[in-house]
């Protein structure tokens, strides 16, 4: 398996964000600590907090405001009746002879219908654009992208939480800033298998070809946590360290 080329879902969306070098760059670095986008930390410490609720850890400092977050995504798993079974579950899944994705589920759980379904928090509303057709029918969600059909792959280990056959549909949970909650169910379907497969062989010859081109001065520089390694600013070390396995290419 750790021949396989590795993608993972944050690696699939920076190499097709715009700027493939971006991708690149990813797999080379990581952001220190410090430096991390407050929404980055913001988001992370939502996460950590509703898994330490469902794990019934007790003294989590955390402010007010991640602390609403978790409760109303507690409150939701309780109120709709699922059944946590894991948190925080590696996943690691074959594509082909050639290829593999990795990702971590936040949630697996069971619905009052007995079915087995991955759940993911967002706190994001700008990853959650509804596009409909006048008549209000629903074309896509934004959030979905990668993910669905990456995490919704068998992976090598399936039976690892004793689930049974690996599930097939995925609920995307928003936490908005103020409000309730938010949730979006997805099913595993040919057309996004084939769709991810495609993609993965795309990015896999890629790299033996090295072909990870610059897309400099885009809108695209702005936002992205590599801009300075990218461009070799004064003292951009600081901001980074090297990957010491950078084979896992995820």
């Amino acid at each position: 398996m750790s021949d396989k080329f590795t993608v993972s879902k944050s690696y699939m969306e920076k190499y097709f964000s715009g700027c493939a070098y971006r991708a690149y760059l990813y797999r080379q670095w990581s952001l220190k600590q410090q430096y991390l986008s407050p929404a980055l930390k913001y988001g992370i410490a939502v996460h950590e907090t509703i898994k330490g609720m469902i794990e019934k850890k007790a003294d989590l400092d955390i402010t007010e405001s991640v602390r609403d977050r978790a409760q109303r995504a507690f409150n939701w798993l309780d109120k709709t009746g699922h059944e946590v079974l894991a948190t925080e579950v590696r996943h690691l899944a074959p594509i082909s002879e050639l290829s593999q994705v990795f990702g971590i589920i936040d949630v697996i759980a069971r619905n009052p219908k007995g079915e087995v379904v991955l759940i993911d928090w967002k706190t994001s509303r700008n990853l959650w654009t509804v596009t409909t057709t006048e008549e209000g029918e629903l074309i896509y969600v934004g959030t979905r992208g990668w993910q669905g059909p990456i995490y919704l792959t068998v992976p090598y280990e399936s039976d690892i939480i004793n689930i049974g056959e690996w599930p097939t549909r995925m609920l995307y949970v928003l936490l908005p800033e103020t409000g309730g909650v938010e949730s979006y169910e997805y099913h595993k379907n040919p057309e996004d298998v084939k769709a991810l497969a495609d993609a993965i062989e795309l990015l896999r010859v890629a790299d033996t070809m090295n072909a990870y081109p610059k897309n400099i001065g885009t809108y695209t520089c702005n936002d992205c946590d590599f801009k300075y390694v990218c461009w070799k600013t004064l003292g951009w070390e600081k901001y980074y360290d090297r990957k010491e396995n950078k084979s896992s290419r995820v």
